[in-house]
């Protein structure tokens, strides 16, 4: 099974200038946790949460429409899979840098959809051909613990 196979194709994005605030409005507006930041050719510089966005409020003691993506994602590093990957692996790399979410790319590096461990348990039945469970749950488990 391919990552392509998975995940979410309809993915919204945000640049680096966008404050926390349409972000938050983003998030809001499409039911998702997590917003891709992408530069000005659509390759993927960074990611933002929803817990992201109350932290750096609550950090910066500053109301989250004078706060932009850049200053969130600056400093972190961001992991990514490609479209063509097997699923197992998105599975190492979540279980590897302990991430709940990757933005997905294709061979330009481009974004594509993003992929999340609730994507992957959601498809993932004992009987699922190329996706073992066990491997899911143990990602799963890699995931939740507390870092």
């Amino acid at each position: 099974m391919k990552v392509r196979d998975v995940m979410e194709k309809d993915v919204k994005s945000c640049g680096p200038d966008d404050t926390l605030e349409s972000l938050a409005m983003t998030m809001w507006n499409n039911n998702c946790g997590s917003v891709p930041v992408t530069d000005s050719s659509g390759t993927p510089i960074g990611i933002i949460t929803d817990r992201d966005i109350a932290m750096s409020s609550a950090l910066n003691h500053k109301p989250l429409w004078e706060l932009c993506s850049r200053e969130v994602t600056n400093s972190r590093p961001l992991y990514t899979c490609n479209e063509k990957d097997d699923i197992h692996a998105a599975l190492e790399a979540m279980q590897a840098y302990q991430v709940r979410r990757l933005p997905v790319i294709d061979d330009s590096g481009h974004l594509k959809g993003i992929i999340s461990i609730d994507d992957i348990v959601a498809c993932s039945e004992e009987t699922t051909p190329g996706m073992s469970y066990l491997e899911t749950m143990n990602t799963l488990k890699a995931v939740c613990v507390h870092h």
